[in-house]
């Protein structure tokens, strides 16, 4: 008897649950659907087609420095991988649909690598890239490691992949890996993208709720606490310039961090990828300024667009190197972090708040 109660009851609380998830909630009404189709037309096609572009030149590459195994084929790959690297960091806040369904994000660009696991992976000769301890030994930062961190030199990171298939068969496995995965995504899209766009219900499942969420929690954890925060030692009791992005190539993590935000001002303020032109129609901008009854520079809209270029000026202004700029002076990463941090206020409370929309993921550092 108290095993079929408790049974009802497990069926109870789902159904309530599913119940919830797909009820309406009341708010200001505003065009979700041309943001949506905005968002699609202007940003996420673009974005995916340009990164499967760059991710399939630097899987060319890669097999092409498996044959050679020379200093010309390897800075050949070094450069096209570098390219794809900075195609990502405008997709990965893209993680709706078919990217979330296969923890497309987990498998792209989880850092720092996992260097022991990579190890152990190539010496077996055998591993399994859907397997979650599996995560931070792909993707970019796997290639960033085996393409820089392997020797101390060209010829000694060279001499590691001709003496060794296993090496070298790793690292065109996981490019190739990261090929297929993003055919997945993009391939998706082609069914995808009338379901995206129609699904303007104000739900916690629909796609307009998902899409801001999305942007939110990639702007505070994949770009404020990943990308500047947890190296900077914010969540720590000191800094970890070892969880810099990019962290075996050093010179490249600014240029990340500043196309990663370029790519999120572009995103709020509504300008097309690739002219960096503002389109017309809606933009989680103008929707903002509109509900806000607030004008000039207090309007949210405007505040939080002021505020992200004082914040992007700040990132400028850091060392190309994030693991110099630590080792150097902290003080002024973690500066950038606070400037980066106002804005997280603006969007979360404030700015959803107007939207109506409720946060779907758990804060875990307090913010």
């Amino acid at each position: 008897m108290k095993k079929a109660t408790l049974t009802f009851l497990l069926i109870l609380t789902t159904i309530i649950s599913c119940n919830e998830a797909s009820e309406e909630i009341s708010g200001p009404s505003y065009d979700r659907g041309t943001l949506l189709n905005n968002w699609y037309i202007y940003s996420i096609q673009p974005r995916l087609s340009e990164f499967k572009s760059k991710i399939d030149m630097m899987e060319v590459a890669s097999n092409e420095f498996k044959i050679k195994k020379d200093n010309a084929s390897l800075n050949i790959l070094r450069e096209k991988y570098v390219d794809a690297h900075m195609a990502w960091q405008r997709v990965e806040m893209i993680n709706i649909g078919k990217a979330e369904e296969i923890y497309y994000n987990s498998k792209m660009n989880v850092y720092p690598v996992n260097v022991a696991r990579v190890t152990a992976n190539i010496s077996s000769g055998t591993y399994d890239f859907n397997n979650a301890n599996n995560n931070a030994a792909q993707g970019f930062p796997t290639i960033d490691y085996m393409l820089y961190g392997l020797g101390e030199s060209n010829e000694k990171i060279i001499e590691v992949y001709t003496n060794d298939n296993n090496h070298i068969n790793y690292l065109t496995d996981v490019t190739e890996n990261m090929k297929n995965i993003t055919e997945d995504v993009v391939g998706s899209w082609e069914t995808y993208k009338n379901e995206f766009i129609s699904s303007t219900d104000n739900t916690a499942t629909s796609a307009f709720n998902i899409m801001v969420n999305d942007f939110l929690f990639y702007y505070e954890k994949g770009f404020r606490a990943n990308k500047i925060g947890i190296p900077g030692g914010v969540f720590s009791s000191g800094p970890l310039p070892e969880n810099v992005e990019g962290y075996y190539s050093r010179i490249n993590s600014k240029k990340y961090a500043i196309e990663a935000y370029n790519g999120i001002i572009e995103f709020y303020e509504g300008k097309e990828h690739g002219s960096g032109n503002y389109y017309s129609g809606s933009t989680l901008k103008s929707i903002i300024s509109d509900l806000d009854e607030n004008t000039g520079d207090n309007n949210l809209g405007n505040k939080i667009s002021n505020k992200m270029t004082i914040a992007l000026q700040k990132i400028t202004d850091l060392d190309d190197d994030f693991v110099n700029q630590i080792e150097t002076n902290n003080t002024k990463l973690l500066q950038t972090y606070d400037a980066i941090q106002e804005i997280v206020v603006l969007l979360k409370v404030d700015m959803l708040q107007l939207l109506s929309v409720t946060v779907d993921y758990i804060d875990a550092d307090g913010d």
